[in-house]
C-alpha cells in the first residue's frame, strides 16, 4: 500500500507544481524574445547613425531596415510608411520623401494595421561638448552646416506572449515598445 500512496503523493505534486513551472519557462522565453529584438533595435539605429552621418545623399531608412534581418523583414507591411517605397523611407532619390516617421515613432501613433516596427530620424542643431542642446523636429536630416549630429530611433511594438508578462506593459493588451535611440556627429 505504502508504494501507491507515494505514487499518488508524487503525481499530486507533480500536479500542483508543472502549471507554475510551465508559467516560468514560458515568462522566461517571453522575457529572452524581448531582450533579443531590443538588442536587434539598438543595432538597427547604429546602422542607421552609421549611414546618416555620411552626407545628406545616403538611404538611411535602407540600413535601418537592413539590420535586423532576421528578426523584422524589409518590407512595407513591417514597417509602414517607413518601409521601402513608403512616403517617409528616407529615399535620397525622391525629394519628396520625408525621412522616418514624423511624430517619432510615438506608441499607437500613426501605426498602420499589421505594422510593429518603426524609426524616426531628426537633427540636432546645437552640437557642442558632446551633448546635444537644440534639436530639430522628427523627419529632418542634417544640412550643410557643420557641427550638426543625427538622432536615430527605432520602436519595435512587442506583444507578450504570456499573461504574466502582458499584465505589465504600460499600454493596452499586452503590448511594449521597445526602442534603440543612437545619436551621432556628421562627418562632412
Amino acid at each position: 500500500m505504502k508504494i501507491g500512496r507515494k505514487r499518488g503523493q508524487a503525481l499530486v505534486e507533480m500536479a500542483l507544481i508543472l502549471p507554475l513551472l510551465m508559467f516560468i519557462l514560458l515568462g522566461a522565453a517571453d522575457l529572452g524574445r524581448a531582450y533579443y529584438i531590443k538588442l536587434e533595435m539598438a543595432g538597427a539605429s547604429r546602422a542607421g547613425m552609421r549611414m546618416g552621418v555620411l552626407g545628406a545623399g545616403v538611404d538611411i531608412g535602407n540600413a535601418i531596415r537592413a539590420e535586423p534581418n532576421s528578426a523584422i523583414p524589409n518590407s512595407t507591411a513591417a514597417w509602414g510608411n517607413e518601409g521601402p517605397g513608403g512616403s517617409n523611407d528616407c529615399d535620397p532619390t525622391k525629394p519628396t520623401h520625408s525621412c522616418g516617421d514624423l511624430s517619432g515613432c510615438a506608441p499607437g501613433n500613426n501605426w498602420v494595421a499589421g505594422q510593429y516596427a518603426c524609426f524616426a530620424v531628426r537633427t540636432c542643431i546645437t552640437w557642442s561638448g558632446g551633448t546635444c542642446s537644440s534639436v530639430g523636429a522628427w523627419g529632418s536630416r542634417p544640412g550643410a552646416s557643420l557641427d550638426q549630429a543625427i538622432e536615430i530611433l527605432t520602436v519595435y511594438k512587442f506583444q507578450a506572449a504570456t499573461p504574466f508578462i502582458a499584465m505589465f506593459a504600460p499600454n493596452s493588451g499586452g503590448t511594449f515598445y521597445l526602442n534603440g535611440d543612437t545619436v551621432g556627429l556628421e562627418l562632412y
